[in-house]
């Protein structure tokens, strides 16, 4: 029997195979990359590739297992240059009954401590394949993307046209010592 894969955005989770791994593979067309590109305050997305299955893990819960592939350019932190950034990631999703997940309660006012699984996601009728995609894409972007052409920054301290360079890396103790001795000059 061929394997069938499911290609929507939307996956409703009644219209799975309860016995067999459901695969599914979706990519993001033109128009949502650059939806994407401007949610995410990106110069562009280029591309984005999410594929995997999703199986049935006991009796009301359900297992999805996939790799999403990314592309976006990003502006670099320091020189403003355009950056290509390349997202490989894994991810894994557990989908249990609300009821089933355990929440964070307090005890005779002190916290509870609980090892919460960060894959556990509550089940609902369907799931959006773009915003897995989406969330994982955002977790997975560097936060202050750099060019590799980038030098350190530095600062410049002035009085009166005097200017003294100083690294990023002094100490601001340093710094200030060096303003209080300008100062008294």
């Amino acid at each position: 029997m061929p394997k069938i894969e499911i290609s929507d955005k939307i996956i409703k989770f009644a219209n799975l195979n309860t016995v067999r791994t459901n695969s599914f593979h979706w990519k993001s067309d033109a128009i949502n990359n650059s939806k994407i590109a401007k949610q995410l305050d990106l110069l562009s997305v280029e591309k984005i590739d999410f594929k995997g299955k999703i199986s049935a893990h006991g009796k009301k819960k359900w297992l999805l297992s996939g790799k999403l592939g990314a592309t976006a350019l990003q502006q670099c932190v320091v020189t403003l240059e355009a950056v290509k950034c390349r997202v490989e990631e894994k991810i894994k999703r557990i989908y249990i009954p609300v009821e089933e997940i355990p929440s964070l309660e307090k005890d005779d006012g002190r916290d509870v401590e609980l090892e919460l699984d960060e894959n556990l996601e509550p089940l609902t009728n369907s799931l959006d394949l773009s915003t897995i995609a989406l969330e994982a894409l955002t977790l997975a972007l560097p936060d202050y993307p750099r060019s590799n052409n980038a030098d350190y920054v530095t600062r410049s301290i002035g009085i009166d046209d005097q200017i003294v360079e100083e690294e990023n890396s002094q100490n601001p103790f340093a710094i200030l010592n060096t303003l209080k001795e300008k100062l008294k000059s």
